[in-house]
């Protein structure tokens, strides 16, 4: 990792938006209070409405964008009074998005259109089926293509000018579900999963995050409220209190259906309760077994390897992904986790910022028995004696995978106080297009520390304000400088703490 240090001394609020290359007017997102009148957006609303008398099978993917997605589509032909059901498939069982079993259950049992909801657009044969069999079909997808799907109906954020240009399935359908009338729950579904995918957090993203968060802070979302238990609405909680296990459940499928955790957010109402604690057990049973299988990971990985690559019987194929975004988080270089299953490998690869493994990857698609994602998330499966395939293709083909570089705020002792933090608040939110700010404190005594659990060091930088390492490593480092992120204390009130990133001696 390499650092530009930015000692400018101009307001928070512009140094932030400088290092991030934005205007303060791109953080506006006012101008997105009414839906526009967006071609595209009419085009498959005309053809929507032309299929209100027919009864619609909405099938959804088991990621948080996935179920959120099935979900607000399922509340809006709701609303229009069109007939529906909704089916997210089983992960290990039939596999990601649109396949010709559905197809043939649809058309069996009556269905005369199908939705597809982040998914379809690589499901060239089964939409060719569907359409022989005198089905409709509508498409929302945001995952990569190469030919545009054969459908009666299609949206991609593609098809959109640039405040539209990185959306998610999710966000896409509150865009469409807003063009009919308002819905605070599928807005705040919108939101979460335009978190959730780490899509860029400028233009409209924005605003349905922003959004989102007003809804959740006035009223009361119980789906939401329920998964937050004591925790109070924030971006943090959401990210790591709500998120997570919406996302669990189709980890762990075993434990639940997950296409109960669509009924889980359904309605605004106790209903929901019934699932609540089943969702939360698995979440609990995610962590544990992540926290297994990211340690094997670890002792597997060959970190001298450019790419690297994990495969092992232990994993399970659902936590394959989260496993592959911590390792590669940790090494700064991609990485791919696989699942083993007698002669056959699943799993997900993830890169860093700033680089592009799908298409990478593409070029050695005959490899793979199944393969997609977006740029920096790949899914993938391919029979265990194509493996050393892959990993000659890895070993000759070097990835493009440019120098991290992080823009880092200096400041000084006196700055840090509650009054930044609540500036820094209200610039949120942060993400892919605008990122967090790491700032450095320069002049630390490196000594004046004390050990946390006897693993994590923590140091006194002032009397409002300590820092804490989550490495046992740097235990016994000798620095002057610490790089990390500001945030309240939740231990200490009155206090502040940086989270540290790095320690450095200049």
């Amino acid at each position: 990792m390499k650092y530009l240090f930015n000692e400018d001394r101009g307001s928070l609020k512009e140094r932030i938006c400088e290092i991030n290359n934005v205007t303060e007017e791109e953080l506006d997102v006012s101008r997105f209070n009414n839906v526009p009148e967006i071609k595209v957006l009419k085009e498959f609303k005309d053809r929507l409405d032309r299929c209100r008398d027919m009864r619609f099978l909405i099938v959804g993917d088991y990621d948080c964008d996935g179920i959120c997605a099935t979900t607000i589509i399922k509340r809006l032909l709701d609303s229009l009074e069109i007939q529906n059901n909704h089916f997210i498939p089983s992960r290990s069982r039939q596999g990601y998005g649109l396949n010709d079993e559905i197809v043939r259950n649809a058309y069996d049992n009556g269905f005369k259109a199908i939705f597809c909801v982040d998914n379809g657009v690589s499901a060239r044969d089964q939409l060719a089926k569907a359409r022989d069999l005198g089905i409709k079909t509508f498409v929302i997808d945001h995952h990569e293509y190469s030919d545009r799907p054969e459908c009666d109906a299609f949206l991609h954020p593609d098809m959109f000018e640039e405040n539209y240009r990185d959306m998610c399935a999710a966000g896409l359908c509150t865009l469409l579900s807003e063009s009919y009338r308002h819905d605070d729950l599928s807005v705040v579904y919108g939101g979460l999963a335009t978190m959730a995918d780490m899509v860029c957090v400028l233009g409209y993203n924005r605003y349905l995050i922003t959004e989102m968060m007003k809804i959740l802070k006035s009223t009361d979302i119980l789906p939401v409220r329920y998964l937050l238990g004591k925790k109070e609405v924030d971006y943090d909680s959401l990210t790591y209190n709500v998120i997570p296990k919406i996302n669990a459940v189709s980890r762990l499928e075993q434990m639940l259906n997950v296409n109960y955790v669509v009924r889980y957010l359904l309605n605004n109402d106790d209903s929901c309760l019934q699932y609540l604690g089943k969702i939360e057990e698995i979440n609990r049973t995610r962590k544990d077994l992540g926290s297994e299988m990211y340690g094997l990971a670890q002792r597997l990985a060959d970190r001298n390897r450019d790419i690297v690559i994990v495969k092992s019987d232990v994993f399970r194929e659902g936590l394959c992904g989260m496993i592959a975004n911590r390792l590669m988080n940790e090494l700064e270089k991609p990485v791919i986790i696989l699942s083993e299953n007698g002669d056959e490998l699943k799993g997900s690869g993830r890169s860093p910022n700033g680089s592009n493994f799908y298409e990478y990857l593409k070029n050695a698609e005959e490899i793979f028995s199944t393969f997609g994602g977006h740029a920096q998330a790949v899914g993938l499966s391919l029979k265990k004696d194509r493996l050393p395939e892959l990993l000659e293709y890895v070993e000759n083909n070097e990835f493009p995978c440019p120098e991290q570089i992080r823009n880092v705020l200096v400041l000084d002792r006196e700055d840090i106080s509650f009054d930044m933090l609540e500036e820094l608040e209200e610039l949120k939110p942060f993400g892919s297009g605008f990122m967090e700010p790491l700032f450095a404190v320069k002049d630390v005594d490196c000594r004046n520390r004390y050990i946390i659990n006897r693993k994590y060091p923590k140091y006194r930088i002032s009397d409002q304000l300590e820092a804490i390492s989550f490495r046992s490593s740097d235990i016994d480092k000798d620095f002057d400088t610490i790089i990390g992120r500001i945030k309240k204390d939740d231990y200490h009130a009155g206090k502040l703490s940086m989270i540290i990133e790095d320690l450095m001696r200049f």
